[in-house]
């Protein structure tokens, strides 16, 4: 399957951009990647991100893990858990919590092609975090007035950040950590999140369709982070992830149309944009290898607290444009 994914497919697909300090785009480079550090190399260059201890955070998010309530098997506590999951539960867990906030993650593939050993596909994922608490604050005091809005400390002071991890499955896990960066974005910084400004205080997630009808599903979560829980349940329904007690993540089928680094599955998490402690989740899972649909959105909403949580789910898929269109 790796030798089908020439640079032709970059050309065609207009995806032939590079993923230094910018954006995560394709990049003939992890076509041709002879080794993790190669992939390391193009996908978190040293002179834009700060490489953290891979194998140091790994230890962090298994002991988060346990402590939230994690399984005493005899297997690791992250054993199951994919790239996308690791990425969210990295951020949740090494930075400080912030009351109105969007996730953005972003999940590709890359080659490693060595003389020495078979192909290897890793999973890249890049999640990056923006804190609208200070623009939230500052649409309150234009609409209130400053003395009737809370201190600027009650609204979260934490830099927009974003880290990257290469993944590959290792050990008995699905996706173990390889290398592992961190940046902070400054506000010069542009981001697109469903084609809209990330760091736009309303809510994106429900701009970017004409939802169908909401349903309300049962709300089994873990005892760890609500946004982890959600995201699981999520991945779920697209079938990117097994029923609770399974196997876990399922790698996706690479879509002959991505090039290496080129993002297809998205995912968006808003959390404290309203009137309540709402969270709210969708995943866009793109390019997919079908002669019909395109993609396939998946959305969640959480409202209320703790055990009395209630949760809605809505799907929905975009066609492939037709030819006569």
């Amino acid at each position: 399957m790796l030798s089908l994914r020439p640079l032709a497919f970059c050309v065609a697909f207009g995806a032939c951009g590079v993923v230094f300090g910018g954006e995560m785009a394709a990049d003939q480079r992890l076509e041709e990647a002879a080794s993790l550090e190669d992939v390391a190399a193009v996908f978190i260059p040293e002179d834009t991100w700060q490489r953290q201890k891979a194998t140091a955070l790994e230890e962090q998010l298994r002991e988060a893990l346990t402590d939230n309530g994690g399984s005493d098997s005899v297997f690791l506590a992250d054993a199951d858990m994919g790239p996308l999951g690791k990425a969210l539960l990295a951020v949740l867990n090494e930075e400080p919590a912030i009351p109105h906030v969007r996730y953005r993650l972003r999940y590709a593939q890359a080659n490693v092609a060595s003389e020495l050993s078979s192909p290897l596909i890793v999973e890249l994922v890049e999640i990056s975090r923006f804190n609208l608490g200070p623009s939230r604050r500052a649409e309150l005091i234009e609409i209130y007035g400053e003395k009737q809005v809370a201190p600027a400390a009650e609204f979260g002071q934490a830099p927009d950040v974003a880290w990257r991890l290469v993944t590959r499955p290792i050990m008995g896990q699905v996706a173990g950590l390889v290398h592992v960066a961190r940046r902070e974005l400054s506000q010069k910084h542009a981001a697109d999140c469903l084609e809209f400004s990330c760091r736009d205080v309303n809510s994106l997630n429900e701009a970017v369709r004409d939802w169908p009808e909401f349903e309300p599903i049962e709300p089994l979560f873990d005892q760890g982070p609500l946004e982890l829980s959600v995201l699981q349940v999520g991945l779920e329904k697209l079938g990117l992830h097994d029923e609770p007690g399974h196997t876990g993540w399922r790698i996706p089928e690479w879509p002959e149309s991505v090039a290496a680094g080129e993002p297809f599955i998205d995912v968006y998490i808003e959390r404290g944009l309203g009137q309540d402690d709402a969270l709210d989740l969708v995943i866009h899972h793109d390019q997919l290898m079908d002669d019909h649909t395109r993609a396939l959105w998946e959305r969640l909403i959480v409202l209320g607290p703790g055990d009395s949580a209630l949760m809605f789910s809505t799907s929905d898929q975009q066609p492939w444009p037709r030819q006569d269109q």
